[in-house]
């Protein structure tokens, strides 16, 4: 994590945070709140419609945990690239060349690659930019990228897609992600870890170094003929002793000082004049280099060093029961999103008051999401009963839309909106503290459900509403999310029981 000092404000890191996770999820907003466009086009049902949402977040379930360990192993830098690559992929891909549904499936599929990958990075930046003591509201404006993107795909609607056509909506998003592959270089990048008790083999020697030379004997070694020559005094400069020596002769020492030592190879050579207070000892050859740094040896520790204490996890139970809940109302609210707007049309709306509807709904959840995050700042604990509440909540403006007529079907979807689709950022937040040691580990593992929800939720509502008709569809999405709020609440159970035996400083 940066240092405070270093850290950008916290409007700019949320704001980006949310920008990278709501690009991401542009693709498939364009795809849903464009639907009546592109079926007519390519001549697909509502159970093709939903295999296009399940593909996506299908991929997505899969490299989720992959894409997470890339991040931690290389950095973000990295990371957002690649994954606004996909994204641009994919727009231009669907832009261009998207003219049968299996071609438009593969882009989709590609998109969902980008998806996953920027929503990890937008975890990875609110992590790495934003003060621990702000990240509820910053997951809150992180996690409204969704709704965020489900707004601005209403509005293209009826400013881009009914006067351009609906494929020139995915040309803007290429030019956005390539103003994200721009952007993305100047993350800095992540720092080499340095390896310790490694010397760098290129050190200059003692001679060399900028040191008192009193610290810094000579090496001891058959080589050294030149160390007369060093401008040291001969007191602290002990000359080499051995029959290679043959130029101490020659040093320009006092006289009157001088103690004679012949060198026992050389019985000829003359005498070399050195100090009377010089303490001279024979070296041989295999003498090592001496150390070429200032610094005393330290006397070794009386305690011997203790090996790190192994990471703590999350319980894996409450874990799994988490991700199902994820699994099955991220499931529901991914069919509200992509059914909604199709829905809203054949209740008797035009496509433009629909796309004005999904807009002014997604608005709604924004606001929700801003709410219950900083909501979550100003409290210790406490997050998964508010994410229940929601999700139950969810459930009734979910059966409310299966009533059909227009007044129930709006009252219906801003409330699945406003509250059934205002809690995913509550509960990574909620996961992320108790994720212990491991909390991009927990999260992921969590966002994985939400990733198998986006891919099973909307393929199960596709094929009931092909087959059985959207009222029973909406009704088997109103269970679904009534069964993660049941799921939440046994999952919280286990994180309470858990944090009795190994506490921390926070709370469920």
């Amino acid at each position: 994590m940066l240092a405070p000092k270093a850290r950008p404000s916290f409007f700019r890191a949320a704001m980006t945070a949310a920008a990278i996770a709501s690009l991401g999820t542009l693709p498939l907003q364009l795809l849903s709140n464009q639907s009546v466009m592109i079926r007519a086009d390519l001549h697909f049902g509502e159970a093709a419609q939903g295999l296009l949402v399940s593909v996506a977040f299908g991929i997505g379930a899969l490299v989720s945990v992959a894409i997470t360990r890339f991040g931690e192993v290389h950095g973000r830098r990295p990371l957002t690239l690649l994954a606004a690559a996909c994204t641009l992929a994919c727009a231009l891909g669907i832009a261009l060349l998207a003219h049968h549904y299996l071609v438009l499936l593969l882009f989709v599929l590609i998109g969902g690659v980008g998806q996953a990958g920027l929503t990890t990075a937008a975890n990875f930046s609110l992590s790495e930019t934003v003060a621990p003591g702000r990240q509820g509201l910053g997951f809150g404006v992180k996690q409204s990228a969704p709704p965020a993107a489900a707004l601005i795909a209403g509005l293209a609607v009826p400013a881009v897609g009914l006067w351009l056509g609906w494929r020139w909506t995915y040309g803007l998003l290429a030019l956005s992600a390539v103003t994200l592959l721009l952007a993305a270089t100047r993350i800095p990048r992540k720092a080499a870890p340095s390896a310790p008790g490694v010397r760098n083999s290129a050190a200059p020697t003692a001679a060399t170094t900028d040191v008192p030379r009193s610290a810094a004997p000579l090496p001891q070694t058959v080589a050294v003929a030149t160390a007369a020559t060093t401008d040291v005094p001969r007191s602290a400069a002990p000359i080499p002793q051995t029959a290679a020596v043959a130029a101490a002769a020659t040093t320009d020492v006092p006289r009157s000082a001088a103690s004679t030592h012949q060198t026992a190879g050389d019985p000829t050579a003359p005498a070399t004049n050195v100090p009377s207070s010089a303490t001279l000892t024979h070296k041989t050859a295999a003498t090592t280099t001496a150390p070429t740094t200032d610094v005393p040896s330290s006397p070794p520790s009386p305690h011997p060093a203790q090996p790190p204490a192994p990471l703590e996890s999350a319980p894996r139970s409450a874990l799994f029961l988490t991700a199902c809940a994820m699994l099955t109302a991220n499931g529901s609210a991914m069919a509200l999103i992509a059914f909604l707007p199709q829905w809203a049309h054949l209740s008797g709306l035009s496509a433009s008051t629909a796309g004005f509807f999904v807009a002014a709904c997604s608005a709604l959840a924004i606001t929700g999401r801003l709410l219950v995050g900083a909501a979550a700042d100003r409290r210790n604990g406490r997050n998964l009963p508010v994410v229940t509440l929601q999700m139950a909540a969810g459930s009734i403006g979910l059966a409310l839309l299966a009533l059909g007529n227009v007044p129930l079907v709006l009252i219906g979807g801003l409330v699945a909106f406003a509250l059934g689709w205002s809690w995913p950022g509550l509960l990574i937040f909620a996961v992320v503290r108790l994720g212990r040691d491991r909390p991009n580990s927990a999260a992921a593992f969590v966002q994985a459900g939400a990733f198998a929800g986006g891919a099973f939720g909307p393929l199960l509502f596709g094929l009931v509403a092909g087959s059985a008709g959207y009222p029973a569809a909406w009704l088997v999405m109103a269970v679904g999310m009534a069964v993660g709020a049941a799921l939440l609440t046994l999952a919280r159970r286990q994180f309470v029981a858990d944090l009795k035996i190994r506490p921390v400083a926070r709370t469920a």
